[in-house]
């Protein structure tokens, strides 16, 4: 029998996109693998790359480029940041942090990220707390999806 607090606190934390379901993983992407959901896939799918870039240019660009023949500034050149590995890309000093993340790039772990950077990489250097609007987030991981030489499939 379910107990009526249990609901209500299930309920909850499924209505605030940026905390996990109740008894649903999380931590640091160091120890943590977050996985391609149903969910996060509807919204990749329902997701507008034209809003991603708008936020791109509004929020990210300030301290990353995109291009392709782009270079590093405050924050590491996001060109073909899907398929690598955190803290990898040459002539960028990561932070400690981010060096140990062991994470790959991908649409879970960039989603996963990106709805609170403390909790995926605690101590990192980047100052951003990060996109709690999931389907503004969904936005953003596509428009990064395609600033690849190859960029990979919608899942």
């Amino acid at each position: 029998m379910n107990h009526p607090l249990r609901t209500v606190v299930t309920a909850l934390a499924l209505s605030l996109p940026c905390l996990p379901a109740l008894g649903e993983a999380s931590g640091p992407l160091k120890t943590f693998q977050p996985p391609l959901t149903p969910e996060l896939k509807a919204r990749l799918k329902q997701a507008d790359p034209a809003a991603g870039a708008r936020f791109f240019e509004r929020k990210c660009s300030q301290c990353h480029d995109g291009e392709k023949t782009g270079a590093h500034a405050k924050g590491p050149l996001l060109w073909n940041v899907f398929g690598r590995r955190a803290g990898t890309i040459a002539g960028f000093a990561f932070s400690p942090a981010m060096q140990a993340a062991g994470v790959v790039w991908d649409f879970a772990t960039l989603d996963y990220y990106l709805a609170d950077t403390e909790r995926a990489v605690p101590g990192r250097a980047m100052d951003f707390a990060g996109i709690t609007d999931p389907a503004l987030r969904a936005a953003v991981v596509l428009y990064l999806s395609r600033l690849n030489d190859s960029p990979p499939p919608l899942p």
